[in-house]
């Protein structure tokens, strides 16, 4: 499982260096495209291949469908990680997150969200709104048994 926080830097190429502990949990081999909230996502193959299942059977008449496509498809990339370690984000994806001196790894369970400080410190912000949050998931069922 993909869990918790790490502060990465990058180099000018774009390249950063994962913990040592994720390259196995990645397997050496991820998916990197541009995520809902201005950040990246960074997906097992697996979890690539179990979104990619859902979105392929989705209408291509329907124009939802058709941009959730392009948003998630259109600016995939498929990377290696290689011997160090290193994880390269294409400018572009980079541009998109203002991915610059540094990132923020997220862990998310079957994926991370590569944040730039800034737009994560907004999330931060919003998350230990401990009074917002009773609201906010009030809904949700989240029994442990």
């Amino acid at each position: 499982m993909l869990l918790g926080q790490y502060i990465l830097p990058i180099n000018d190429q774009g390249q950063f260096t994962l913990p040592s502990n994720l390259c196995a949990a990645l397997e050496n081999h991820v998916y990197l495209t541009q995520g809902f909230d201005r950040n990246l996502l960074l997906l097992t193959a697996e979890s690539f291949e179990r979104i990619y299942s859902y979105i392929k059977n989705t209408s291509m008449s329907d124009p939802l469908a058709r941009l959730l496509v392009r948003l998630f498809l259109g600016s995939a990339v498929e990377l290696n990680i290689n011997d160090s370690g290193e994880i390269q984000i294409p400018s572009g994806l980079r541009e998109y997150a203002c991915a610059e001196e540094k990132i923020i790894m997220v862990g998310q369970g079957d994926y991370f969200e590569i944040w730039a400080p800034l737009f994560w410190d907004e999330q931060t912000i919003s998350l230990r709104d401990y009074q917002a949050n009773v609201d906010r998931f009030a809904k949700f069922n989240l029994a442990t048994a």
